[in-house]
């Protein structure tokens, strides 16, 4: 069999949340990457964005090694898009596909931009909004270790804090949720301006594809964590 390449050629795919993003790495070098934060623009702009970054990385589908997306939980939409067109890829081109926590890559992300900003200490809180107070949130040290695994929580002065000496950082667009809550707890930073994309599954990815550690491309279902619940429209008489 033959030996997987340390530099794998690898396809991004961040769908989880409002932003479309696209990127394709040559190991944990970033050749391309192609983002919008515009509403429900995933159907639209991730076959595109997908032609783009390959067309500016020098590379065609055939040449990737595998192919990487954000799993969730997110929006039940966008996990749906991207899943599904990764999941296309890898089954038309017998590519690996290879799934990665979304709240993991949010974290990886943030300690990529933001690592001189930080202390060895800090708690890295990633959250992205659900509904009303609830948000999706993880808490995870420097080491993208889990110090609190991924859970949907109604958000008080208690929630994603792990202990009370070191300080813990929001972010991700469940932020703005946060600051009234936690307005009178000094050793909580919240972050509103982080975004995301799809340079958070570089290095998760990697690390996936050393290990090997690729998923069933026919069995593998986004993770929701809750179910999804159509909104009706009601017209009035």
């Amino acid at each position: 069999m033959q030996a997987l390449r340390t530099s794998p050629l690898l396809l991004l795919l961040e769908t989880a949340t409002s932003v479309c993003s696209v990127a394709v790495c040559r190991g944990t070098e970033m050749l391309a990457l192609q983002s919008s934060k515009a509403e429900r623009e995933h159907a639209s702009m991730l076959t595109i964005y997908i032609k783009e970054v390959m067309a500016l990385a020098g590379f065609n589908l055939r040449d990737l090694d595998a192919v990487v997306v954000s799993k969730g939980p997110g929006s039940y939409t966008g996990l749906r898009i991207g899943v599904a067109a990764a999941k296309g890829i890898c089954f038309s081109l017998n590519k690996p596909l290879i799934a990665v926590d979304t709240h993991l890559a949010m974290a990886a992300q943030y300690n990529l931009e933001h690592g001189a900003d930080l202390n060895g200490d800090d708690v890295l809180v990633p959250v992205i909004d659900a509904r009303r107070m609830e948000v999706y949130g993880a808490a995870l040290n420097r080491q993208l270790d889990y110090r609190m695994p991924v859970c949907a929580e109604v958000l008080h002065p208690g929630s994603f804090i792990t202990d009370l000496s070191s300080r813990h950082v929001f972010f991700g667009d469940g932020a703005a949720k946060c600051t009234e809550i936690f307005s009178g707890n000094p050793s909580v930073v919240i972050d509103k301006f982080f975004n995301l994309s799809a340079s958070g599954l570089l290095l998760p990815g990697n690390e996936a594809w050393l290990k090997r550690a690729f998923a069933d491309t026919a069995y593998f279902e986004p993770y929701y964590l809750k179910e999804f619940v159509a909104k009706l429209k009601t017209s009035s008489t």
